[in-house]
């Protein structure tokens, strides 16, 4: 999540040549000869005009400022509220560093460098690779967004780690 890729494309050279797309953009109010630069993730893609006067730029800030606060609103509501996290929440602290010779690692099939996921179970403490994103993949100024925002953040951890849907779908 921290490190996603981003890549600029410019193989679409206007917005009536970007295929299916062409259809939204056009119905978006482009116009079909403009010239576009399409900014793709795995999870997004933004298509901007190539060129943009200062009222454009401001205009398109706002816009892409509106469906960000509509996606945080959405997480908000998955999530729900932080019931127990005032100034000091426990979901920000660092981890603690546990120490784990590498040779265990090693037999236990573990890369060195893996994130850890620790818990205690019938008087033994069990260590394994994390297997799925968890609150440790958020980059840390998101998590301070979604602190004081108000989102719980245990409750994001677990969304996270059950890698389910929640949004569309």
């Amino acid at each position: 999540m921290n490190s996603q890729k981003m890549m600029n494309c410019k193989k679409y050279n206007t917005a009536e040549s970007a295929g299916p797309l062409s259809l939204i953009l056009t119905a978006g109010g482009m116009e079909p000869d403009t010239p576009v630069d399409i900014h793709a993730s795995a999870d997004t893609a933004v298509v901007l005009r190539e060129t943009m006067t200062a009222a454009e730029l401001v205009r398109t800030i706002q816009f892409l400022r509106t469906v960000t606060t509509n996606l945080l609103i959405h997480l908000a509501k998955a999530c729900g509220p932080c019931d127990n996290c005032d100034v000091d929440c426990p979901c920000l602290k660092d981890e603690e560093a546990f120490p784990i010779p590498d040779a265990l690692l090693e037999e236990a099939g573990i890369p060195r460098g893996a994130r850890l996921d620790v818990f205690a179970e019938d008087g033994a403490i069990h260590i394994t690779a994390a297997e799925g994103p968890d609150l440790r993949d958020v980059p840390v100024d998101l998590l301070e967004l979604f602190r004081q925002t108000g989102i719980c953040l245990d409750e994001l951890d677990g969304l996270l780690r059950e890698n389910g849907v929640i949004y569309g779908g």
